[in-house]
């Protein structure tokens, strides 16, 4: 007998960009949202966030909103030699968190700005549990709640709410959008929390040389911006040219190797 491999509709669509909460949502991904999370917010300062020339005048933008955005306080030599290779600016920002982790948990943005973290993350196995749990927990409800066809299977549960739910309308989709936010908020508290900080941390190995710690944070205000000065001469070259036709020749210059030490 031929074995037929299922797929959600999530899954179907990832040869293409997909950004829309209901498609986290059916995969059983976990939302980060600030209003989720807002009875865990304090106060940070003097995070880091890096982006491009362009990037900048969006994050602006995002100023005093609750709009989270990935930030660091501990550099890392993956950091510095990998992920900025495209990043032209490092901001140092004021705001409010209400998570962060010991590492980088690769979260994924809707297209609200909203972070989730995967069920099928590539950071933690540990945590990659914890999300798929917190799935199981969550399925049944949506099933019950709206009366979807399943055979109650354990993890095949995924694989009928994404298939319920692709086609439906917009009414539909926001019910379900409202209905997911108000279970998981039930779902989500301190205990949780602290596990998935415990899981992120227990696999050293997995993130060897990227040990810079993430933290989300929102309705924030830009302290300082420098250039950042790639080891790499044409991508230096290139990034001091977006900056002079940017106005920002002025500003301080940090080099890419120096953000492993911050």
């Amino acid at each position: 007998m031929t074995s037929i491999k299922l797929q959600t509709f999530l899954e179907y669509v990832n040869v293409r960009k997909h950004n829309k909460e209901w498609q986290f949502m059916a995969d059983g991904y976990l939302p980060l949202s600030p209003s989720i999370l807002k009875e865990f917010e304090v106060d940070v300062k003097n995070v880091y966030h890096v982006t491009t020339i362009k990037g900048l005048q969006k994050l602006a933008k995002l100023q005093g909103k609750r709009v989270d955005v990935a930030g660091f306080t501990r550099g890392s030599k993956g950091l510095s030699k990998g992920l900025l290779n495209d990043g032209e600016i490092l901001t140092t920002l004021d705001g409010k968190s209400s998570v962060e982790f010991e590492n980088d948990v690769n979260t994924r943005t809707d297209r609200n700005g909203i972070r989730w973290l995967s069920p099928n993350g590539n950071v933690s196995k540990r945590l990659n549990a914890r999300i798929f749990q917190f799935g199981q927990k969550i399925f049944p409800k949506i099933i019950k709640h709206f009366d979807i066809p399943s055979k109650g299977l354990g993890s095949m549960l995924k694989y009928d709410v994404g298939n319920w739910i692709h086609d439906k309308d917009g009414k539909t989709k926001r019910k379900f959008i409202k209905f997911y936010h108000q279970e998981a908020k039930k779902i989500i508290n301190s205990k949780l929390i602290k596990a998935m900080q415990i899981d992120i941390s227990y696999e050293p190995s997995s993130v060897m040389n990227f040990n810079h710690n993430e933290i989300l944070i929102h309705d924030f205000k830009i302290k300082n911006s420098k250039l950042i000065r790639s080891s790499d001469p044409d991508k230096a070259e290139k990034m001091w040219k977006n900056a002079e036709a940017s106005g920002m020749t002025k500003f301080d210059v940090i080099d890419q190797a120096d953000v492993e030490k911050l």
